[in-house]
């Protein structure tokens, strides 16, 4: 037995120096810099930072059809400031098409909060319609989503 640990001991602190003189040779890790190709974001802007909040009102609007709520969210006041919101740089916002858009968009939102509450569901799907309308011409990024956002017959 003793000569076991004898012969053993040396083998153990032996392994343990080589593992520990292994890691106080590696070289340090350098930054690599930038990887090419990765796309820097810019801040969101006045109107994309708008449309997401359209966009969770519709969420939520959704969510309290579908369990026959009487009562809808809370009206979404940010939505006056649509048409003078600063859209992303870059962005081509048609100065004809854009207001007439944004003002059908909040006409349905007045439409859905003035509907029968039988008629809310149509009226949702309107308002939905009216998004896709508008991102059919400017911006056609969101439309996947906002494809997601109707109600199915009686859901």
């Amino acid at each position: 037995m003793r000569k076991r640990i004898l012969i053993l001991l040396p083998v153990v602190l032996l392994t343990m120096l080589g593992c520990l003189a292994g890691k106080a040779e590696r070289a340090p890790r350098t930054d690599p810099g930038p990887v090419p190709g990765v796309q820097e974001l810019k801040p969101a802007s006045e109107l994309a930072l708008l449309m997401r909040v359209m966009a969770v009102h519709a969420d939520s609007v959704k969510v309290a059809l579908n369990k026959g709520a009487k009562k809808l969210p809370p009206y979404p006041k940010a939505i006056a400031a649509l048409l003078t919101a600063t859209p992303t740089d870059g962005m081509h916002i048609d100065p004809i098409t854009f207001p007439t858009f944004s003002k059908d968009y909040q006409a349905k939102v007045d439409a859905l909060y003035n509907a029968a509450r039988n008629d809310r569901r149509t009226a949702y799907n309107a308002l939905v319609q009216s998004c896709a309308n508008c991102h059919g011409t400017h911006c056609p990024g969101p439309l996947m989503r906002i494809k997601k956002m109707y109600l199915k017959d009686e859901e």
